[in-house]
């Protein structure tokens, strides 16, 4: 039978596995596997995660928005368009950023933040020790722990 454990690089790892070598199974039937992650590409995407930016795009479309009517309604008004376009591009921006921003603040701060195995550990083992081995993986935080064969 198969056990395989899934765990975040950490000292309750090593741990784990010192506890299965003396108690559990032999060395030879226990093999552990660390993770990469994917690597990191320098090269533009097009689009940003970050909140602020996201708000930024926000605030320059809502101030074209409302400088295009500030700008007409400046016709009519004493300061004229020009003046009235610049006053609500200003306002339209400030509105749109802060409105986004604090619309996504909560999403952005609340996200999950999801652990991802960096190490698995496989091990061989009979069938008699399958929840011996079990509850050392789950008391060393394993992140995931699963069999194969019966």
């Amino acid at each position: 039978m198969i056990i395989v454990g899934t765990f975040e690089q950490s000292i309750e790892l090593e741990q784990t596995i010192s506890v299965l070598e003396k108690r559990v199974v032999a060395r030879e039937k226990i093999l552990v596997v660390f993770m990469d992650q994917k690597p990191l590409i320098n090269e533009f995407t097009g689009r940003t995660r970050n909140i602020h930016s996201n708000a930024f795009e926000v605030g320059m479309a809502t101030g074209t928005g409302t400088a295009v009517i500030g700008a007409s309604i400046g016709f009519v008004l004493k300061w004229g368009p020009i003046i009235w376009g610049l006053i609500t591009v200003v306002i339209g921006f400030i509105l749109g950023y802060v409105i986004y921003f604090l619309l996504k603040r909560k999403f952005y701060q609340t996200r999950r933040i999801l652990k991802i195995p960096e190490a698995t550990v496989i091990i061989d083992c009979e069938e008699h020790q399958e929840k011996l081995i079990k509850d050392i993986l789950w008391k060393g935080q394993a992140l995931t722990v699963g069999k194969n064969g019966s």
